[in-house]
């Protein structure tokens, strides 16, 4: 997957989360430590989910944790965290992969979708899920 906006800074494998809400805590906050997001883009995240139901998740086993770019995001960015046991949002199967992303516009984050949709339409949800060394992700990816 060329292009790939993924590395050993913003992936983590196998976090251990009780909830959607936690999950998305931690994914999201790695944006915040990069820099990409300010907390309160975080919180427009859960915001958005507790009004709007789970918009973010778009394959079985996939979330996309994301709000509007006046929400905090400072800057594009992304991370990807697998979840040790998957978390359940209301109405949908459980999610096992989060790929939260920030963007200040429309257009930005255009490589970031790139890659969920290659993601989905290979059908590797549930492969990505199940690693647990980050090295061996990212060259997977790479050689989607």
């Amino acid at each position: 997957m060329k292009g790939l906006v993924l590395n050993k800074e913003n992936v983590r494998l196998q976090v251990e989360a009780n909830t959607w809400e936690e999950a998305i805590r931690y994914g999201a906050g790695m944006l915040v430590e990069q820099g990409t997001a300010t907390q309160e883009y975080v919180d427009g995240i859960i915001n958005a989910i507790n009004k709007l139901g789970p918009y973010i998740v778009v394959a079985d086993g996939l979330a996309i944790p994301h709000t509007r770019p006046e929400e905090g995001a400072k800057a594009i960015g992304c991370s990807l965290i697998t979840l040790k046991e998957p978390v359940i949002f209301e109405g949908n199967d459980p999610v096992s992969v989060m790929i939260c992303f920030s963007a200040v516009d429309s257009e930005s984050h255009m490589d970031i979708l790139k890659m969920i949709v290659e993601i989905v339409d290979q059908g590797i949800v549930e492969k990505i899920a199940r690693m647990k060394d980050v090295d061996k992700l990212l060259k997977f990816l790479e050689e989607i």
